[in-house]
């Protein structure tokens, strides 16, 4: 069992798709850079925990520095608007989760076609940089930091707007094009996704995910997250793809009726 010092916990609303696949990234990179580990993660009580069980300190700011000054590179396939990316120590992950196995993109592949996997990475690591001081004064509200920054990768669902619930369409008004956004949800989020990869339907354009409750490693808890484990998934949400002008992003979940595993 953990003990105080070696558990961080992390805000988080698990209705907010961005945020779940954010926590399902600090797990990741937890995994990989907290060595020799090994790391577990939970939800509980509004909260994401992340404990470690090698005697040393659980800090987040350690897995935020690993993820911000990690070198990351193209892996030349196809087409640089869409080729996999691979980050390097401490985390070393190859991240390809907007592409399909024929090569062509997912719904996920939402940000705008000029940015590039690695352009949009790098940007994010940028963002999320700036926001070190004050993640190591409150680490427990790393997902709410914001900066003013142009685009997203689209699982934010706080950055869910569309003309109709604002009254016009952003892409028309270039002076409100930079909204303040969550770097560590788009940072960890595009982390998380390669191994957390939710149910996708495209046809429906609909995606659904599960949390879980007890405490997992990264390895396992990809299953629990698909609701693969009875007894150990909590919850199960679904949410679709809505329109932001001219792009599409996910909106905020809902619990799916009978979604509840005991």
């Amino acid at each position: 069992m953990s003990h105080p010092g070696q558990t961080v916990r992390v805000k988080v609303d698990v209705t907010n798709p961005g945020q779940l696949f954010a926590c399902c990234g600090i797990l990741e990179v937890a995994h990989r850079v907290w060595q020799p580990g090994p790391a577990q993660g939970w939800f509980a009580d509004g909260h994401f925990f992340l404990a470690r069980s090698d005697g040393k300190s659980a800090d987040m700011a350690e897995l935020v520095n690993a993820v911000v000054q990690c070198e990351a590179k193209a892996v030349p396939i196809e087409d640089p608007k869409t080729d996999p990316i691979e980050t390097g120590d401490p985390i070393r992950l190859r991240l390809d989760w907007w592409r399909k196995s024929d090569g062509s993109t997912n719904l996920f592949k939402t940000w705008a076609a000029n940015a590039t996997p690695l352009q949009m990475f790098r940007k994010w690591q940028e963002a999320l940089k700036r926001c070190v001081d004050f993640i190591k004064r409150d680490p427990e509200n790393i997902l709410s930091f914001s900066e003013r920054v142009q685009g997203s990768y689209g699982f934010d669902s706080a950055l869910s707007w569309d003309r109709l619930r604002v009254g016009f369409s952003f892409n028309e008004h270039n002076s409100l094009k930079k909204l303040p956004a969550h770097p560590a949800v788009e940072l960890f989020g595009a982390i998380g996704l390669q191994r957390f990869f939710p149910y996708l339907d495209e046809q429906q354009q609909a995606v659904s995910y599960s949390v879980w409750r007890v405490p997992l490693t990264a390895p396992v808890a990809w299953a629990a997250e698909l609701g693969l484990l009875p007894g150990v998934s909590l919850h199960r949400f679904t949410t679709r793809f809505l329109d932001r002008g001219n792009f599409k992003g996910l909106d905020t979940a809902r619990i799916v009726k009978g979604g509840f595993y005991e």
